[in-house]
Formats: structure tokens, C-alpha cells, sequence
């Protein structure tokens, strides 16, 4: 079983989420959003029914729900106090639309779906069966043809130039106006995370798991984010 981090237990923590979370430290995060509501209902209908891999604290279900009245959301996502955020934030736009499940994909219904996203969470699990599991789950309750986003940050611990990635993630942040505190503890907790892998390990993680048609929507320094189809 997965270890949460104290980020998404820590009720401080997670009270910071929205105001120093993603769109402080994922560069051009509201662009990123728009994209994927655009990929996503090239094929999705209007009446969709999406399924959100960890959908804590809410952001892009609630970027989803306000562009797509007609769509659904099941949410599932492993931190009560994240879902209790998502539930506040998106929980507005979204209204009855919204389902929110504690636990893993597993957890949810079989669907299927006609989307899903995993957004800023493989790079928390670890390669060891976790990431696979995750990504063949989601594919098995996907509609043939679905699309499928999977955005994560792409650090090889290994590379030379870890430490100065680690520096860009660091004054991006800093630049984004996140308190040195809140920077530290963030830099901290990325720079001894050993569960991230490199981008050409996720795409073989997509292939493996069944997903085709793999294209590179978002590259914005050590970040990447993919559309692929079930």
C-alpha cells in the first residue's frame, strides 16, 4: 500500500493546496487544464461520464465541470482530507454530477467510461507493479477508443542534471510567489521522491497497459503530459 504524503494528510498542508499547490509549481497549469478539456471532448460526448484518478484537492474536475455542463465525474483518490478539498472546490461547479470515492481506481465502478485522466499522481507511485496497475485499471474500465490523460513529472534521479532540474522546479515555484517555507518542504520531498521515471518509461507503462495512439500534448521543463486511447 502506497504511503501518503504528509502534503495530502497534514491539514496545513493541505489548506495551502490551491493557493501553492499545482498552479504555482506546474508551469502554465491553466493552459494545461484547457488542453485537456479540449482533447478529451474530441471524442467524448456531451453527456460523458469521465473518470478522475486521483482527484484530490478538485482543480481539474472543476475546470471540467465548468467547460462541460453535460459531463459526469466519478473521483477516486486514496487522502480523505484531499477529497474533503475536492469536494469544496469542485464540488460548485460540478454539483450532483460529481462522485467521489476514497481509495484507489479499483475502487471504482467498472464503467465504462468514456474518458479518464490521471493528473500530477503516477510520479507518486512507485514502479514496482504500482504504476502498472494503476494505468491497466483505468484502461480496463474505459470505453474502446476512449482517450486517456496522463500528465507527471519526468525526473531521472540518475541524470547528471538532476540537481539543476531540481533548481527550475524550485525557482519556478519561488517565481510563482510560494513562501521560501512552503518552497522548501516542496523541494525537499521532490528531491527525495524516488518513485518518478523518466518519460520514455511512462510510455512504455501506457503501451504495456493497452493504451495506443500516444502523442505528447505538454512539455513544460522536467513536466509531460500525454493523450493516449483506450
Amino acid at each position: 500500500m502506497t504511503t501518503l504524503s504528509p502534503h495530502f494528510v497534514d491539514p496545513d498542508r493541505v489548506a495551502q493546496y490551491i493557493e501553492h499547490g499545482p498552479p504555482a509549481f506546474t508551469p502554465g497549469h491553466a493552459g494545461l487544464l484547457q488542453m485537456v478539456g479540449v482533447l478529451l471532448a474530441e471524442r467524448a460526448p456531451s453527456d460523458a461520464d469521465i473518470l478522475v484518478v486521483g482527484a484530490g484537492g478538485g482543480l481539474e474536475t472543476r475546470h471540467l465541470a465548468q467547460t462541460q455542463p453535460g459531463w459526469r465525474f466519478c473521483g477516486v483518490d486514496p487522502a480523505p482530507a484531499m477529497l474533503d478539498l475536492a469536494k469544496a472546490v469542485a464540488g460548485p461547479a460540478a454539483g450532483d454530477r460529481l462522485t467521489l470515492i476514497e481509495g484507489s481506481v479499483e475502487d471504482a465502478s467498472s464503467g465504462p467510461f468514456d474518458a479518464a485522466t490521471c493528473i500530477l499522481v503516477i510520479g507518486m507511485l512507485p514502479d514496482d507493479g504500482a504504476k502498472a496497475a494503476l494505468l491497466a485499471q483505468t484502461r480496463a474500465r474505459l470505453k474502446p477508443g476512449a482517450p486517456f490523460i496522463l500528465v507527471d513529472q519526468c525526473l531521472d534521479r540518475a541524470a547528471g542534471d538532476f540537481p539543476r532540474r531540481l533548481d527550475r522546479y524550485a525557482a519556478y515555484a519561488r517565481a510563482s510567489g510560494v513562501p521560501e517555507d512552503v518552497l522548501e518542504g516542496a523541494r525537499a520531498y521532490i528531491a527525495g521522491l524516488t518513485t518518478m521515471v523518466t518519460p520514455e518509461r511512462n510510455e512504455a507503462l501506457l503501451r504495456e497497459a493497452g493504451f495506443h495512439d500516444l502523442e505528447v500534448f505538454y512539455t513544460a521543463m522536467a513536466w509531460r503530459g500525454w493523450i493516449a486511447y483506450a
